[in-house]
């Protein structure tokens, strides 16, 4: 199955490439001015609104500069509510934790995820005309449902592929990232686009699944405070239970509202390629971010 999907051209690999062909000799734009020989480049204002930390699940290789903040509260099914807290310590690492759980919203019995997670990123090289931006992290969190060792809140469909004397589960839904390497490339013509790739390692492999995963997204400005998200998991890492949606991987778009220069508002649809009779926990998801710095 897992050479099956790598030999996959989804829809949007495909669109990724044609993308990337055809913006290659674009104006290209990064968070950093040019500067003289000898001397260090001068860090622009950021636009976390043009140069997204993450897309939907998958991060980006752009992250906080010292001082700023990112809060986020991601809304989902069954009254499921995320919250995430990152700050920049310096112009090359961010570090944050996130919380949350079912029933948060609206629901009588909450049901918290069995505890909070850290996520840590280092920029590793900054983006110029030639480099993309590359940066190594670790993000603990998944997303969704967090499927417990009793088996609460296991789809029925995911319960069947249980091993009968191994029925215990440990992980969320849709596994964290993990440990992950990520490369991001920025360019301007019409649109302001990124691309972004990499590969990562989770740590949850109650399911017996312990391969690392490759993933690829892209992001546009449409104007300056609209703008669209895309993102492409092989799931290699997630055969053993889920199926990786039959060899197809999973698909995520979304789109996002720059309310105020520092408030977004974010509506994206997750998992486009699964089949209508094995839909995952997630399928809308609602969230609102907000950038400010604490200098």
């Amino acid at each position: 199955m897992k050479s099956n999907r790598l030999i996959l051209f989804p829809p949007f690999f495909a669109i990724l490439v044609f993308v990337s062909t055809a913006i290659t000799f674009a104006q290209q734009f990064n968070d950093r001015s040019l500067s003289q020989q000898g001397q260090a480049p001068k860090v622009k204002e950021e636009s976390y609104f043009s140069k997204p930390v993450h897309l939907i699940d998958l991060p980006t290789a752009s992250i906080l500069r010292g001082g700023d903040l990112r809060t986020s509260l991601r809304l989902y099914d069954q009254g499921g509510a995320l919250s995430y807290l990152s700050v920049g310590i310096s112009n090359r690492m961010m570090f944050g934790v996130s919380f949350g759980g079912l029933h948060v919203i609206g629901g009588e019995n909450v049901k918290w995820n069995d505890r909070p997670n850290v996520h840590i990123a280092y920029r590793v090289v900054e983006e110029n005309l030639v480099m993309p931006a590359l940066s190594l992290g670790y993000d603990g969190q998944g997303y969704g449902v967090f499927w417990r060792r009793d088996n609460y809140n296991v789809p029925d469909s995911v319960k069947r592929t249980l091993d009968p004397k191994k029925t215990m589960l440990d992980r969320y839904s849709v596994k964290s990232r993990g440990f992950y390497l990520v490369v991001s490339k920025g360019y301007a013509s019409l649109w302001k686009i990124g691309l972004h790739a990499g590969m990562s390692y989770s740590l949850e492999h109650s399911d017996g699944d312990t391969d690392p995963t490759i993933f690829m997204g892209t992001d546009m400005l449409i104007t300056r405070d609209l703008g669209l998200v895309a993102e492409y998991d092989f799931a290699t890492n997630d055969d053993r239970i889920r199926g990786a949606n039959n060899g197809k991987g999973f698909l995520n778009v979304g789109f996002k509202w720059a309310i105020t220069t520092r408030i977004y508002l974010e509506f994206d649809i997750k998992d486009l390629l699964a089949k209508k009779d094995n839909r995952p926990d997630v399928r809308r998801i609602l969230r609102f971010v907000y950038y400010g710095s604490v200098k």
